[in-house]
């Protein structure tokens, strides 16, 4: 996988981005996918830049809590950007995964996800892998990946399953289909709906605000341990290995060309089961 070059981290807060943004509140950072008219969705460029923060957001001692969104008020993200994939250009994600973040493993400080609408396949897997998730009432929720052939490579399997439990999750898993904000409230995905006349990104702010307000220390240490228990006894970085051998592998059968196809061309896929 491409990783992008190390930046200094005094630089990477004044740099422009060309598909996400940043900004910096105290002890907050907040990132935003910038791809609107994509309904936010990633390729290997978005990736890189969401890689790059990331890892600046480890590195620099005055964040503390980072939160991560989406631009306009449609999508926090779509996923894989499949129309990107149908022309054969770069979707692989950096090394930790999708958005910078499903396979960055030891991570010490907080990250939230303000779900400003849909979240669909990478965008849900995003969603599994932070720290804490709030949506907007409207926001949907799905690993849709099934429909066009592919399945959630980024780690959306094994984490739902973990987080709601397996019946629940192989309902949605092997029908890719959609939840409200509010059931995922109920089953655990996200820890809250925004309430009327707020929004998920005003709730995350109020909840990043409380996080700054309590020993940054005790919070990575609190993290190191929750840490151990999903990479060292549920060994949850081993279950990863063939994820993605075997994402290659139906990514390049009939049926995930014909999947990814479909979708770009608007029109039901013709499973031929190979």
């Amino acid at each position: 996988m491409s990783d992008a070059k190390t930046t200094d981290t005094q630089d990477i807060w004044n740099r422009d981005f060309e598909y996400i943004s940043v900004k910096r509140d105290g002890h907050i950072l907040e990132v935003t996918i910038n791809r609107a008219d994509r309904y936010n969705a990633l390729h290997g460029g978005a990736h890189r830049e969401l890689h790059e923060v990331f890892n600046g957001y480890d590195q620099d001692r005055d964040l503390w809590v980072a939160i991560i969104t989406g631009a306009g008020d449609k999508a926090f993200c779509s996923g894989n950007d499949l129309k990107a994939t149908s022309e054969g250009q770069d979707i692989e994600p950096a090394s930790s995964g999708f958005g910078g973040i499903t396979q960055r493993w030891g991570r010490e400080k907080p990250i939230i996800a303000a779900v400003n609408g849909v979240a669909m396949g990478g965008g849900c897997e995003i969603v599994l892998a932070s720290d804490i998730a709030v949506a907007d009432a409207q926001a949907k929720f799905a690993l849709p990946e099934v429909k066009v052939g592919l399945f959630a490579a980024a780690g959306g399997v094994q984490r739902l399953s973990r987080q709601i439990g397996r019946k629940a999750a192989m309902e949605l898993i092997l029908t890719g289909r959609a939840i409200t904000a509010e059931r995922a409230c109920e089953l655990g995905i996200i820890n809250r709906v925004a309430g009327e006349g707020e929004t998920a990104m005003d709730v995350a702010r109020e909840i990043a605000k409380e996080i700054t307000l309590v020993s940054p220390t005790a919070v990575r240490a609190s993290k190191r341990v929750l840490n151990t228990l999903e990479e060292k006894i549920e060994r949850l970085p081993e279950a990863f290995e063939g994820n993605m051998a075997e994402f290659d592998v139906v990514l390049q059968s009939n049926d995930g060309k014909e999947g990814v196809a479909a979708f770009v061309e608007k029109r039901a896929p013709n499973w031929t089961n190979s």
